[in-house]
């Protein structure tokens, strides 16, 4: 049996698709799911916090709730800034994405985990302030600490690729959902909802240019970057 596992994690093209289908219906799982769903969250308001850095705005708090949901609370110097906060979530998360993919390909696993690691420690430090978003930090910092220290490549590339994964999917799934919200409930769309105040550019249009460019990173993604399902069978 021993052997039998050795083999399959050996078989990394197997395991990521493997990993691939349980990203696609981690929504479905209650706790477990949205826990690890989170990562995405993590990086999105992480878009909009550096962003504000960026633009010399500051940054008030960032919260991240237990449902997967997330805010950002900042200020800006101006109108033109507020836009670019707004913006920056669902790109940064899709980039984010794509890059992961990018070293996943290279073997740069553990470099994936220095970067989650490092992300949640400085947003933790400088500006998450609620409850839940302290809890799911300190312990998702402890995973992929005790993963980089004991170094177990296997292990190693399970949590890299399955936290990639996450992100991959999360950026184009989480994009639908606004764009479906902005139809439904347009003041309701968070991120879009500010564009359309800030712009009066409506809600839904902004959630459709979002979910274009998520879609096409994602694309590029698995373009340029999953492996053949051929190498499962080698």
């Amino acid at each position: 049996m021993h052997d039998f596992m050795d083999k399959v994690l050996g078989n990394h093209t197997l395991v990521f698709y493997i990993l691939l289908a349980i990203a696609l219906f981690l929504t479905r799982i209650p706790v477990i799911g949205k826990y690890f769903r989170s990562v995405n969250t993590l990086i999105h308001e992480g878009g909009h916090a550096f962003m504000t850095l960026l633009v010399s705005g500051e940054v008030i708090a960032v919260n991240l709730f237990a449902d997967t949901s997330g805010n950002t609370i900042t200020k800006a110097k101006s109108k033109f800034f507020q836009v670019l906060i707004s913006l920056a979530g669902y790109p940064v998360s899709a980039a984010c994405g794509l890059l992961f993919l990018f070293l996943l390909s290279k073997g740069y696993n553990i470099l994936i985990l220095f970067v989650l690691v490092s992300l949640t420690l400085l947003l933790m430090v400088l500006s998450i302030r609620n409850a839940y978003g302290l809890f799911w930090s300190g312990t998702f910092t402890i995973i992929n600490l005790l993963l980089i220290y004991f170094n177990q490549s296997n292990w190693v590339y399970l949590a890299a690729a399955f936290f990639s994964l996450i992100v991959v999917v999360d950026s184009v799934l989480s994009s639908v959902i606004l764009f479906v919200i902005s139809i439904k409930t347009p003041k309701k769309a968070g991120d879009a909802s500010n564009l359309e105040k800030f712009t009066k550019i409506p809600a839904v249009i902004w959630s459709i240019l979002l979910l274009a460019f998520s879609g096409y990173i994602a694309y590029l993604g698995m373009k340029h970057y999953f492996p053949p399902v051929s190498e499962i069978i080698k």
